[in-house]
């Protein structure tokens, strides 16, 4: 597992925001192409922005793996992380549409063996208001104390009863960001499929939407050219990548994706391709948080994702297909790619756009 450091120092994230300030002035002033604002940035990865029907930018930058010499290019797969949750969220709705869920049934539906499920439904877990607390920092005091095996060996069984047993109580009357509720998630899809997530996922929307350079966390056998990068950069370090257990990232957080299957992604969902464009508006589109996608304000949907190693960030705009995506290997914990989405979101809509989340761990 790769060495991680969780605290990043006051200023650091004050140089960042500094930074920032400055990129947004020269952007107002200049006019900075997204490729130079991602220069200054030093950003590795690769990005695809389209703004209103038309490709501006579809680049990779930096490295895959420095010691065999291999750069990234716009075909590299990378880690998702929370942009995932996207894809969980369609899912629960292709299961409503089907008939096989409701998102008003409550998980003792789904769960059986635990006392109160019954005060929580699949529609407080798109919102996170399950009241469940994440049980990422469980699978980080095992790696800390040294308890490696038993970290790798943890089965979906043992997460789902961690995550459970470990309920507050009740479901929160407030939205409150949890990797558990979209966990969860999962098993739901399962259970009310009768599929595995990855075989929901794929033959429901993989297939149907093109997706074919597209897969899952501790897979290594998709068809891109280089696949997942082989290192991360920590800031300051090139560290190992993981190869991250399914089991710990599972439907929160465990897809691998590129750019450009992103980018079919968005015209799918958005476009009437997997269900009728009006649940957008009916289903979707309540609140500031839902079936995995932030609401910065409507017609702005979009979803950072921050996974130790890897960032990643969609942004798309409904009114006119303007989508900014990018893909990470660089690892930065405050904010993951925010203050660069903010950047590149300054010269493509003239205004910073871009929601952050906390570090996943």
């Amino acid at each position: 597992m790769p060495r991680i450091k969780c605290v990043v120092k006051s200023k650091w994230f004050l140089l960042a925001m500094f930074i920032l300030a400055v990129i947004l002035v020269i952007s107002l002033l200049l006019k900075l192409s997204p490729n130079t604002v991602l220069n200054l940035y030093n950003f590795e990865g690769t990005a695809l922005i389209i703004q209103d029907g038309e490709t501006i930018l579809r680049a990779a930058y930096g490295m895959a793996c420095d010691t065999q010499n291999i750069e990234h290019t716009v075909y590299s797969q990378f880690y998702i992380a929370s942009v995932s949750k996207q894809f969980t969220g369609a899912a629960i709705l292709l299961l409503e549409i089907d008939g096989l869920l409701d998102t008003s049934d409550t998980l003792d539906n789904f769960f059986t063996g635990h006392d109160n499920l019954g005060d929580v439904t699949v529609a407080d877990l798109l919102v996170m208001r399950g009241g469940f607390g994440s049980y990422i920092p469980w699978l980080f005091d095992l790696r800390n104390a040294g308890e490696f095996e038993k970290m790798l060996s943890l089965t979906n069984e043992d997460i789902e009863y961690h995550i459970i047993s470990n309920w507050r109580g009740a479901p929160l009357g407030f939205y409150a960001y949890s990797n558990s509720d979209y966990w969860l998630l999962g098993r739901i899809i399962e259970q009310a499929s009768g599929m595995t997530y990855q075989e929901f996922i794929t033959t429901r929307i993989f297939e149907p939407v093109g997706m074919a350079n597209s897969g899952f966390a501790g897979v290594h056998d998709a068809v891109s050219p280089h696949g997942i990068p082989y290192v991360y950069f920590d800031g300051k370090n090139v560290m190992d990548a993981a190869n991250w257990p399914f089991s710990f990232t599972y439907a929160t957080g465990g897809l691998i994706s590129t750019v450009d299957d992103l980018s079919l992604w968005l015209d799918a969902f958005f476009g009437g391709e997997l269900f009728p464009t009006y649940l957008l508006d009916d289903v979707v589109l309540v609140g500031s948080y839902n079936y995995g996608w932030f609401f910065e304000s409507d017609p702005i949907w979009q979803h950072p994702g921050n996974l130790p190693g890897f960032n990643a960030h969609v942004l798309y705009d409904r009114d006119s297909g303007t989508r900014i995506i990018l893909l990470s290997n660089q690892y930065r914990a405050v904010g993951g790619l925010t203050s660069i989405t903010r950047a590149v979101s300054m010269v493509v809509f003239d205004r910073p756009i871009g929601r952050g989340l906390m570090p996943w761990h």
